[in-house]
């Protein structure tokens, strides 16, 4: 039936009762597509009935803004993209995020969590304000529900005409943590799911009366939702509340979606339940391991998640002081082991990555040594709280800046290339670089000794080679007669750096391994007077520049060119495509160090 629905007309022409099929057809393209181009897996398999009435009930000009956005394959599909479905997350291809420069019916471009109901908010104002005549519909997961953004918007939504649908699957990417999602499971039906399966197959086995009994009662039960249930959560915010609805039954979602869109003018949740990973047992039994799935036929190995989980869990072994803290992503950022040998000392606070940060201040104040496990990307949602609430007080907080620099397939709501800019104005904070995991080891002991901040950024994966750190950046490659120094930051930068060394003559390599402060004894000591910076970062205000300031304000003449990523927003690719768009790649890199050396 999937192949018959071109656009969201088409879809609208298909009779209710089809609907579950196409829903059947759609889940079935994912776990057959996502498996082979990588990507948010079990998310997207638990909302394809929820998409599905959506885009059935509401028209094309009506604005449908999706929480994190992760969820929105399905979405794509039935929006004119379905063919191009297998490009997925590839250079060119459609992105795993939505994207309005990709299709304009992707209202809202989203990846980072809570911010759909203030941009819902704003949509519909904007329609107040200018007379316009559209529906709003924000479709926000239980784990968004712990952004104080969500709180901040829900308090401003007050008679805004607008659907906020609760997403509710008891998940964000790991367990949902904290009272407002307990809270969340206070609403839930007790065991809904399964008791709600054991009468319906009770009951339609009664023959004659049975099924016209069911029927009843799924009617009785619709009026009694609609018609009596409060709930003191959302009232305070004035909301109407309609709920609980289970989430995966595609045709009692278009009948509450109908009532709701034709009778309703106050602002209105609809609360459902679904199920991660719903048609693909795999993805059920475990939805925090398929929540992202890599591209087919890659082998991460090693990762650095591993190497802070058993570092952290070392120390704490030994030290008494020693907390993590982190924003719903335990297993990602190497929490987990930590989490199940530490419980009194590991602190998941849920998508709030600005409390996470404070909080840590608070512990780090009273005493405790809290290490901050979070993306770069997420990161960077703290600033104020780095700059005000930890460097200001010159606290020992320990960042573990996962998912530096490029990051590939998630694209441009997800690259890591902004933390070395944001973090190096800020005074009171050291950044280091490490690009093997036993530098990243060492950090995060050696760490534990500084009076105050200090982020550790690195990618998902860094080399095996063993280094050790002294605060020092390393010298890699030295040669007689040098006329060029490449400073490298990071383990790619550092491999192309090498190769490059290895295709010219007269080059030397610097592994830097702290972006601030600067090795200033080696800068004061070099020969060479001609330097070539990389960095997987924005080259404003990042490595490069500090180099730059440094000679200027020093009076040294050394001429510094610095690559890095331009003034832009770097699209979704393999890593590899990235870094060749970017010129930092080894033809790249080569090139420009060619024509360095040829004006020495």
């Amino acid at each position: 039936m999937l192949e018959q629905i071109k656009t969201i007309q088409d879809l609208k022409r298909l009779d209710v009762k089809q609907l579950p099929e196409l829903c059947a057809d759609i889940r079935a393209k994912l776990i057959a597509e996502v498996g082979q181009s990588g990507g948010h897996l079990a998310s997207n398999l638990g909302v394809v009935e929820l998409t599905v009435a959506l885009h059935y009930v509401f028209g094309e000009d009506d604005r449908i803004v999706w929480d994190v956005g992760h969820q929105c394959y399905a979405h794509k599909i039935l929006t004119s993209r379905g063919e191009n479905f297998s490009s997925l997350r590839s250079s060119g291809g459609i992105s795993g995020f939505p994207d309005c420069e990709e299709n304009e019916v992707d209202t809202f471009n989203t990846g980072h969590a809570g911010t759909a109901i203030s941009a819902a908010l704003g949509l519909a104002k904007a329609r107040d304000t200018l007379g316009k005549d559209y529906k709003v519909v924000a479709v926000v997961g239980d784990g968004s529900m712990t952004c104080g953004m969500t709180y901040e918007a829900l308090n401003n939504v007050n008679d805004t005409n607008m659907l906020i649908i609760l997403n509710d699957n008891n998940m964000s990417i790991s367990d949902n943590v904290g009272s407002a999602t307990l809270n969340m499971s206070k609403l839930r039906v007790g065991k809904y799911d399964r008791n709600k399966e054991r009468l319906k197959r009770f009951l339609t086995a009664i023959p004659l009366v049975g099924k016209p009994m069911y029927g009843f009662l799924r009617w009785c039960k619709r009026r009694a939702k609609l018609g009596y249930v409060r709930n003191s959560y959302f009232d305070t915010f004035d909301l109407k509340y309609v709920g609980i609805i289970d989430g995966n039954e595609v045709k009692d979602l278009v009948y509450y979606l109908t009532k709701i869109k034709n009778n309703v003018s106050k602002p209105t949740l609809l609360h459902i339940v679904t199920k991660k990973g719903k048609g693909y047992l795999p993805a059920e039994q475990d939805p925090e391991t398929y929540h992202a799935v890599n591209r087919a036929g890659v082998d991460v190995g090693l990762e650095c998640a591993q190497v802070v989980s058993d570092t952290l869990c070392r120390l704490a072994e030994e030290r008494s002081d020693v907390v993590a803290v982190c924003a719903a992503m335990a297993r990602a950022t190497g929490l987990d082991a930590f989490k199940d040998k530490f419980e009194d000392r590991f602190f998941d606070v849920g998508i709030a990555e600005e409390h996470a940060v404070t909080f840590a201040a608070g512990l780090a104040k009273g005493g405790a040594r809290p290490f901050v496990a979070i993306y770069s990307t997420f990161l960077q949602r703290s600033y104020d709280q780095i700059l005000h609430d930890v460097a200001l007080q010159n606290l020992p907080v320990t960042f573990l800046i996962d998912r530096a620099g490029f990051v590939g397939d998630d694209g441009k709501t997800h690259q890591g290339l902004f933390d070395l800019s944001y973090l190096n104005q800020i005074p009171n904070i050291k950044i280091w670089t490490p690009s093997t995991y036993s530098e990243l080891s060492q950090m995060i002991e050696t760490s534990l000794n500084e009076k105050g901040s200090v982020a550790i950024r690195y990618s998902k994966c860094l080399c095996n080679e063993e280094r050790h750190f002294d605060g020092r950046w390393k010298v890699l490659r030295k040669v007689e007669n040098s006329k060029l120094t490449i400073f490298a930051v990071g383990d790619n930068m550092i491999c192309t750096a090498l190769k490059v060394a290895d295709a010219l003559d007269g080059v030397d390599v610097v592994a830097v391994t702290t972006v601030k402060p600067l090795d200033e004894q080696l800068l004061n000591g070099l020969q060479t007077r001609n330097i070539l910076t990389l960095e997987e970062n924005v080259l404003q205000g990042g490595f490069g520049q500090s180099v730059v300031a440094y000679f200027a304000r020093n009076n040294r003449e050394i001429s510094v060119k610095c690559l890095g990523v331009d003034d832009q927003f770097v699209k979704h690719a393999k890593v590899a495509e990235q870094l060749l768009q970017n010129g930092l790649d080894f033809d790249g890199v080569f090139k420009v160090a060619s024509e360095l050396l040829s004006k020495a």
